[in-house]
Parts: C-alpha cells; sequence; structure tokens
C-alpha cells in the first residue's frame, strides 16, 4: 500500500482527532498548530479548537485608569484577534478550526473545555525550563497535572509530539 500525500483525500470513515491547542501572543504557543497540521499532511483528520483565555485583571495601576467593563472589552477584542490571527495558518492548510474566547483561570478554562467538547488532546508546548519559571506560573506544568481524562501532548518548535516526562510535574 503507498503512502497518503496530504493532497489525496482522506479515507472514508476516518475519526477526525479533535485538538484543543491553547493560544497566547507568543510563538510558543503557535507551535501546536504546526503539530495539528502535521497530522492533517500525514492524513490524520483532525480539527483544531483554538482557545484563547483572559484572566481577571487586579492590578491597581490598571483599575485606577479603566472600569472593569472597558477592560473586559478591550481583552475579548485582543483575544478575538490573537485566535483570528492563529486560525490562518490551519486554515491555509485545510485544518477546520474552530476559536473559543474564555474568561477566567487559564488552567480551569484548558481543562473544561477540553472536557465540554470532547476534545482528544489537549496540546501545549513543551514546559520552559524549571529554573526560568521560579518567578511565574507555568501554566504547562499546571495542565499537565491537573488535566483529567484528556490527555496533555507537548510538542517542540517543529511541531512534534514529545512525550510528558515524570519530573515535569
Amino acid at each position: 500500500m503507498s503512502p497518503l500525500r496530504a493532497d489525496q483525500p482522506l479515507a472514508q470513515g476516518a475519526r477526525t482527532k479533535r485538538l484543543l491547542i491553547p493560544v497566547d501572543p507568543t510563538e510558543r504557543s503557535r507551535w501546536g498548530l504546526r503539530y495539528a497540521m502535521r497530522l492533517q499532511r500525514r492524513g490524520e483528520p483532525v480539527q483544531a479548537v483554538l482557545l484563547f483565555v483572559s484572566e481577571a485583571v487586579t492590578a491597581p495601576e490598571v483599575l485606577r485608569f479603566r472600569t472593569h467593563v472597558e477592560i473586559a472589552r478591550l481583552q475579548a477584542e485582543c483575544g478575538t484577534h490573537i485566535l483570528h490571527d492563529a486560525a490562518q495558518p490551519l486554515a491555509a492548510a485545510g485544518v477546520s478550526c474552530q476559536e473559543i474566547y474564555r474568561e477566567g483561570d487559564i488552567v480551569a478554562q484548558i481543562s473544561d473545555v477540553a472536557e465540554q467538547l470532547g476534545c482528544d488532546e489537549i496540546v501545549l508546548p513543551l514546559p520552559h525550563a524549571r529554573i526560568t519559571k521560579l518567578l511565574s506560573r507555568d501554566v504547562v506544568r499546571e495542565v499537565i497535572k491537573h488535566a483529567q481524562g484528556v490527555p496533555v501532548v507537548t510538542t517542540d518548535a517543529q511541531g512534534v509530539a514529545e512525550k510528558a516526562q515524570d519530573n515535569w510535574i
């Protein structure tokens, strides 16, 4: 049997794999897009669910000049732009894509959306080295630790899946 080329139609009845890919303004968050496109090129039908989560702004420096309503509107506009930008390469590659904006705790929203939409995988970039994250939150490790029922796949910059290691959490 010859290998399936990217331009060949997919086998009828092939199950579409639904991937939750959380995105933010960083290039690192786009590694999951490459993973989805890689699967698509291999002939595996995929649907990408892009998720952008805005956390509540509590900094007094910001709240002094903007109302909660203004901040929420600005965050939603920014999130919509980030989602649309992330969806472009997927659309160009023929990957079906859904864009979702949420507000709340990032880790909780990732887990909730993955379960609510019946995602097959949560796709995240490889975690940063622990030393670089000493003073900030490490969302990747938290999702790996708290995700229930939906496997987490981590990818490198080329979109190649890496096996999660026990010492990551």
